[in-house]
């Protein structure tokens, strides 16, 4: 939603489904890294795209430029993360960071079906 435009509940929840359906594969991901593979790296890459969503979040209404530099380097990660994770292991998070990259996707376009109606 853009200032000045009156808030809409239900308008808001659909927006942002798919975007909840990306922060439960994000906090899966991380919870199984945790329990079956606790390199540095592997941790490191799992916890980068949670941390970034706030960040994010933070600049939204703040620096809106800041916002969509940090959503360019959040998306290139979910991507990276889907390779990496699918090669190396453990076993779902490959799938969940793939199921992520296409949760953002679906929620980039429903923002621009909502502006449509």
């Amino acid at each position: 939603m853009h200032r000045g435009e009156r808030f809409n509940p239900q308008l808001f929840f659909i927006a942002h489904i798919f975007f909840l359906v990306v922060f439960v594969a994000l906090i899966w991901a991380l919870v199984v890294v945790i329990k079956k593979r606790r390199e540095p790296k592997a941790l490191l890459l799992s916890i980068l795209p949670l941390a970034l969503i706030f960040i994010t979040t933070y600049f939204a209404t703040r620096i809106p430029a800041a916002h969509q530099v940090i959503n360019i380097f959040y998306d290139g990660m979910l991507v990276f993360n889907a390779f990496y994770f699918w090669k190396t292991g453990p076993r779902p998070t490959g799938a969940l960071y793939l199921a992520a990259v296409i949760g953002t996707l679906l929620d980039f376009s429903m923002h621009f079906v909502i502006r449509m109606m």
